[in-house]
């Protein structure tokens, strides 16, 4: 009876095989493009990060250009004062919750720097140098030559 139930099991035929290997190769394919996918992702996520972070630091750099003075308030306190402005307005640069912002002293926020974990500031000089540590923990940093104060 035991050599009856052997002779009656059989194995793999070749077009079960060939069913296996096509399902195999096609599951492959879809994680390998699911994988690229991934990858094109997070490298679009990286490209606007810095796009934003150049973004800052080009708009902080017009303010600055556009400036009679600027002092550093406090280690993340930026103030500047604007050049020949009717309003007389003092702009501060400052970190929110994990937002760099833009606060005028007529009113009003506006976020320069979205998802920001520290930043630093450090007068050398009379050059700004700003340290920022973002959300996913990139660092980055950059000078300013700072306006003079008046006389």
């Amino acid at each position: 009876m035991r050599e009856r139930r052997i002779l009656n099991e059989r194995g793999f035929t070749l077009l079960e095989s060939l069913f296996q290997l096509t399902v195999f190769v096609f599951f492959s394919s879809i994680t390998l493009l699911i994988l690229l996918w991934v990858r094109d992702l997070r490298q679009i996520e990286m490209m606007k990060d810095e796009v934003n972070w150049e973004l800052f630091v080009y708009d902080l750099h017009q303010y600055n250009m556009n400036s009679a003075s600027g002092k550093v308030l406090s280690s993340s306190m930026l103030q500047l004062e604007i050049l020949n402005d009717p309003e007389e307005r003092l702009f501060v640069f400052d970190k929110s919750a994990e937002h760099l912002r833009k606060r005028s002293n007529k009113g009003g926020n506006e976020i320069m720097l979205p998802f920001v974990e520290n930043w630093e500031l450090a007068i050398i000089g009379n050059e700004l140098n700003m340290k920022v540590v973002m959300k996913d923990g990139t660092k980055r940093e950059r000078d300013l030559v700072l306006p003079l104060p008046p006389k």
